[in-house]
């Protein structure tokens, strides 16, 4: 009678294991769940204020060349109407300047600082 009073109790606490386990379990998974759904807004939010900063950047870095182009320039035609005895000298820097491309100008810097080669792709889980 004792054994099977023993073997109530071990059955009952085995079974009051199994139970307290899959709580257990079932809380880690919603816990990792919300995890994931964290982890996924911050990525989301993230890459969103990556591509808006880089936007941004990029359009500073066209007004930044645009206006050294500007400034050379009028510096240029300023040397051309004071100076007519270099024009010569100032001539090829006029003609250079001429030739500025921004987008080509951007490509390049990219291309030579390593810049865009892998794209950020999504995380699976």
């Amino acid at each position: 009678m004792k054994t099977q009073q023993l073997e109530i109790k071990l059955s009952n606490k085995t079974e009051e294991d199994i139970k307290k386990a899959r709580r257990k379990s079932t809380q880690a998974g919603d816990d990792l769940m919300r995890g994931v759904d964290l982890y996924s807004q911050a990525q989301s939010k993230w890459f969103e204020e990556m591509v808006t900063t880089t936007l941004e950047l990029e359009r500073l870095e066209v007004e930044r060349v645009e206006m050294i182009q500007q400034h050379l320039c009028q510096y240029t035609q300023l040397r051309h109407k004071t100076d007519v005895f270099n024009q010569s000298t100032v001539e090829p820097v006029d003609q250079l300047l001429q030739k500025v491309n921004l987008a080509k100008d951007r490509e390049l810097w990219v291309r030579e600082h390593k810049m865009g080669n892998i794209c950020p792709v999504d995380m699976e889980i």
